[in-house]
């Protein structure tokens, strides 16, 4: 079955859909805020973070950073610590507890993904991996003109 640059591009378009409506629920079943899930996801993936770059990061201001972070760290979920380099500056770390309440939150999600890897050829991974790569690439660059990172 052929898929023309129009269907991938609609598919694409469905896959930010259904991204925005997975945050939502993992919010949802984590009791926090969609931003909060975000935070959560670049702590998770790229480690500490101080409260600027969070903030640049979520495309909102320090003050509002700073907000989240409090509920965050209320929840348990972050801790402040000192700038590995910096005495000046304090850095956001995810906690051991939020590791596992987000694991827990898309385990299922992460056993469907997996399935589905699973029905793919070591091609097929390939071009998927090539395409999503070319993909990830566009966005992060897109995001760059308005110094979101």
């Amino acid at each position: 079955m052929a898929t023309d640059g129009d269907e991938l591009g609609e598919r694409m378009r469905a896959v930010a859909r259904a991204q925005h409506k997975f945050n939502v629920s993992v919010a949802h079943v984590m009791d926090l805020a969609p931003n909060d899930v975000w935070a959560l996801e670049h702590l998770l993936a790229d480690g500490p973070l101080g409260p600027a770059d969070l903030a640049r990061r979520l495309g909102m201001t320090s003050a509002s950073a700073t907000t989240l972070v409090d509920r965050l760290e209320a929840a348990g979920h972050v801790s402040r610590r000192p700038h590995p380099t910096d005495r000046r500056r304090l850095v956001v770390a995810p906690t051991e507890q939020a590791s596992h309440d987000a694991y827990a939150a898309i385990a299922l999600f992460l056993a469907d993904l997996e399935a589905a890897e699973a029905d793919l050829t070591a091609g097929e991974r390939e071009v998927v991996a090539r395409y999503l790569d070319r993909v990830i690439a566009a966005l992060r660059s897109f995001g760059e003109v308005d110094g979101i990172q």
